[in-house]
């Protein structure tokens, strides 16, 4: 239906060849005038009514439960006849208030942080799951690479990349890029990594990579081991750390590592010093990092990225939002600062903080609350520096709580409460392990990937709960996005919001409802009101222009 200004210019237009109307004009270009007019009037028409849908995608968490109580196998059809990511029938704005008692009202004028986007580590054991199963299941490796990286699917924009191997490294031995002092080579990642890299970049271009290591070289450490130290070697003064004389020679390992990636074709967009730098007692490859060692390390890797013309970002930290409790113990005189304390002062350095891009945090200490107080300190005092959430897990033992219960933790932890507290990126874990929580060299793993592929038969690739979550808020936050102010009015709890402007002009509202109960809400962007009935136990990603 034609809006009421255009129905008048068509009126109006309609009569341009008579009295007073153009009456200067030639009668065929008034006839040419008149004819373009009322096309581009049809246009704005068109682009009026596509302003007004809304187009909206659907999770019932108790249809993922449903799913896995009946299905043994997960092929590309796992999601039929389960609400799960499902596109719904389109909304329209009104124009006019629909007066609902509840409702989100998103402020377009009132802006945020950009933010880069969600996605998971592509450690050893990630790739090489998927490398084996693109060789003996093509079709349904290519739907699971679809459904990670494509806007059709979750479209993944960020991967965290091991420098090194982790503790998830399916050749079951640790290595880094230098385990010879004489020979830097990044051949190791040739055979699978860099390939799946490769690959997800194929599909989404847009994908960023940090790069994390676990340990430097063991000949560079006062251990000479890529493993931690016990409880019992620290306190005899044994340490786990990089050697005073072996900066340079790291600060060059960093540069070697990435000009060593964009030779094969990826760009490491970041680095974080180290992987959770205040624990050094693990039995696979860990370092300490004090703050004046990483004060020290940005000194002398900051001006190497710039020389060689990398434009690579650093990030410090890499750990916790507070000390772990095992963290907290002062064992052979190491007393671990405060995380934020920490990340103050090295930003502060005169040297170091001007190398410095922001902060890495991991969900492993520290509620909900205390990470939003963290990262809406960390944007007060540090404007200039952002904020990365680099690692959070499913576990699967006896604490798991269902999907309400992992979908909920993960949502206000991470992928949404996150970015609505100031973070720029939320990350997973694994991308992708086996059936049996590996490959890895730990003995104690039941840590889950966003995709569970069954290597026994290569014939199943389960999709968790943690992608279905994170693929909600992934499709409204594409890279470059503006998280938007919101309130939620009398939402009566359990309501998770998340309203960001992106990049292509639309706007996006990712909401979850964690009760037992439906609501229904006015949502109200501007001048536009939308009625949206948001299911119990549901997660809706809604976009629009």
């Amino acid at each position: 239906m034609l809006t009421a200004e255009i129905e008048n210019h068509l009126k109006r237009w309609g009569r341009c060849g008579q009295a007073g109307h153009l009456r200067y004009v030639p009668q065929a270009s008034r006839l040419l005038f008149c004819n373009g007019y009322i096309l581009l009037c049809y246009a704005l028409m068109a682009l009026s009514v596509e302003a007004q849908t809304v187009r909206v995608w659907q999770t019932r968490l108790d249809d993922g439960s449903k799913r896995e109580q009946k299905l043994e196998q997960y092929g590309v059809d796992q999601d039929n006849d389960y609400m799960l990511l499902a596109e719904q029938p389109p909304l329209e704005f009104q124009n006019e208030s629909i007066g609902a008692d509840r409702s989100i009202v998103i402020n377009p004028e009132r802006t945020y942080q950009t933010i880069q986007g969600l996605g998971a580590s592509m450690t050893d054991s990630s790739a090489w799951v998927l490398a084996q199963l693109k060789e003996k299941n093509p079709q349904l490796y290519t739907f699971v690479m679809q459904r990670f990286f494509s806007e059709e699917g979750a479209g993944f924009s960020m991967l965290r990349r091991p420098v090194g191997s982790s503790d998830y490294t399916a050749t079951g031995t640790s290595y880094t890029y230098q385990d010879d002092p004489a020979r830097f080579s990044i051949g190791h990642d040739k055979e699978y990594i860099i390939p799946m890299l490769r690959e997800a970049k194929a599909i989404n271009p847009s994908i960023r990579i940090v790069g994390s290591p676990w340990s430097a070289p063991a000949w560079m450490k006062s251990n000479g081991d890529l493993n931690g130290i016990s409880a019992e070697e620290k306190a005899a003064g044994k340490t786990n750390r990089l050697k005073p004389e072996c900066f340079d020679a790291y600060a060059d390992y960093f540069v070697n590592f990435i000009k060593g990636y964009a030779a094969e074709g990826v760009t490491v967009n970041a680095v974080t010093l180290q992987n959770e730098p205040q624990f050094d007692a693990a039995a696979y490859p860990c370092m300490r990092m004090t703050v004046d060692d990483q004060i020290g390390l940005v000194r002398t890797l900051g001006p190497k990225i710039m020389a060689a013309g990398l434009g690579t970002e650093i990030f410090v930290h890499d750990h916790n939002w507070l000390l772990h409790p095992n963290d907290k113990k002062v064992i052979g005189g190491d007393a671990k600062m405060d995380p934020f304390e920490l990340v103050k002062k090295i930003c502060s350095d005169p040297v170091a903080g001007q190398y410095v891009a922001g902060s890495a945090w991991h969900c492993y200490s520290g509620s909900a609350m205390e990470m939003k107080r963290l990262y809406e300190k960390l944007a007060l005092e540090l404007p200039d520096k952002k904020i990365y959430c680099t690692e959070a897990t499913g576990w699967r033992d006896e604490t798991k709580k269902g999907w309400l219960g992992d979908c909920a933790w993960g949502l206000k932890h991470n992928w949404l409460g996150g970015l609505a507290a100031g973070a720029s990126v939320g990350l997973q874990w694994n991308l992708a392990l086996d059936h049996k929580h590996g490959p890895t060299t730990r003995d104690d793993s039941l840590a889950v990937g966003l995709v569970t592929v069954n290597t026994d038969t290569w014939n199943s690739a389960k999709f968790e709960r943690e992608f279905y979550c994170m693929a909600h808020v992934s499709r409204a936050v594409r890279p470059g996005s503006v998280r938007l102010h919101h309130i939620v009015k009398n939402g009566g709890g359990n309501i998770l919001v998340l309203a960001v402007q992106r990049p292509d002009g639309s706007q996006a509202l990712v909401v979850c409802n964690q009760n037992k109960d439906d609501r229904s809400f006015e949502v109200r962007c501007g001048n536009r009101f939308l009625k949206l009935k948001t299911p119990a136990r549901s997660i809706q990603t809604l976009t629009w222009f």
